[in-house]
């Protein structure tokens, strides 16, 4: 694809596949962001191509390969698991990237890198924080469901690694009555034990249950500390007192304001939706990679480049197996608000 005013000169081409169909919410609020990016970041040859993703990975590899056959350098997205399997499969046949906007990192890998939120990420930097604060001994309160099992996961492996325990895992059906249920059983569990914090992988009314269950149950907030994801990050920990003090992991809230004030001028005041700035990024990046690589645009080695890339929401960069690295801060509840007790780091160390 070479519109008439582009003829004759080297073009960057940014394949986009969204379910414009099934989400056209989420699909037009990243496709805004996107189109933010190219004119924040762009030039004369930057080409944006978007496309509907479909909603299976059939569908998806189907659309992809229509992207390629357009002279697309690297594809973004799509938003869910098998589509983002079925666009890699397509990009693979002809050795092109795919940053795809699914948060399941069992889809990385050989050439295809996920560009989301992980709560990997927000296990790690939460354990790293708490354990360089001297906690050590760990207890959890989560949904019975796959998030819930990543994020148990992903605890004890981060604790274990650094020489902690995780004593209990308590899980629920999630509903506020089951998950204040939960939290009275795993209250009397860590009682007399030398558990220092739990984490509550939660977020809405059923974080709004679990805190006041917890103190009821008999924990001491001034013993134990209360830890988050950054599922806290949507104001339901600020407007409960009970999680008052407690610590979660989240992006620098100071730079995605940036992002949605640049947002909101561009788009009449309307602010972006949370999964906004997957486009936003990802045309970054691809506009990135491909100026410090142009002589073979977007490749594998220009998304790897160890200083990674800053982004709407903080510092990324992509491990080789896919899997994202980001620079998260640590927040700490307030009556008030959220504030910031370790900040996020600016920059990556480069080996």
């Amino acid at each position: 694809m070479t519109p008439p005013f582009m003829a004759d000169r080297p073009i960057v081409r940014i394949g986009l596949l969204l379910p414009f169909t099934a989400r056209p919410d989420d699909a037009h609020a990243i496709y805004q962001a996107a189109e933010l990016a190219v004119f924040d970041f762009g030039d004369a040859a930057t080409l944006l191509i978007p496309r509907e993703s479909g909603a299976t990975a059939a569908e998806a590899a189907a659309n992809a390969r229509l992207l390629l056959r357009d002279g697309a350098d690297v594809i973004l997205g799509p938003l869910q698991r098998d589509a983002v399997i079925g666009a890699a499969q397509a990009a693979r046949e002809r050795q092109a990237p795919v940053i795809g906007f699914s948060s399941d990192r069992t889809v990385a890998g050989d050439g295809v890198y996920i560009l989301s939120l992980p709560l990997e990420e927000d296990v790690r930097r939460i354990v790293d924080f708490a354990m360089s604060r001297g906690l050590r001994n760990f207890a959890l309160l989560t949904a019975e469901s796959d998030y819930g099992r990543r994020v148990e996961a992903a605890l004890r492996a981060e604790a274990g690694a650094r020489g902690g325990t995780v004593q209990f895992a308590q899980f629920y059906q999630r509903n506020d009555r089951e998950a204040a249920a939960a939290a009275r059983l795993l209250a009397q569990q860590i009682r007399g034990t030398n558990v220092q914090a739990i984490l509550i992988a939660e977020n809405g009314s059923p974080l709004r249950a679990a805190g006041p269950a917890l103190l009821i149950g008999g924990v001491s907030m001034d013993r134990i500390k209360l830890l988050g994801t950054s599922a806290w990050a949507g104001g339901d920990a600020q407007r409960e007192p009970t999680l008052s003090g407690g610590w979660y992991a989240a992006p620098d809230p100071a730079l995605r304001a940036e992002f949605e004030q640049r947002f909101r001028a561009a788009y009449g005041g309307r602010a972006p939706s949370r999964i906004a700035s997957l486009g936003y990024d990802g045309v970054m990046t691809a506009i990135r990679a491909a100026q410090s690589n142009r002589a073979d645009a977007v490749t594998r080695a220009s998304l790897e480049r160890q200083e990674g890339f800053a982004g709407a929401d903080g510092v990324f960069r992509w491990r080789r197996d896919g899997s994202i690295e980001r620079g998260l801060a640590i927040l700490e509840v307030r009556q008030q608000g959220a504030a910031a007790i370790d900040a996020a780091p600016r920059t990556f160390r480069v080996n």
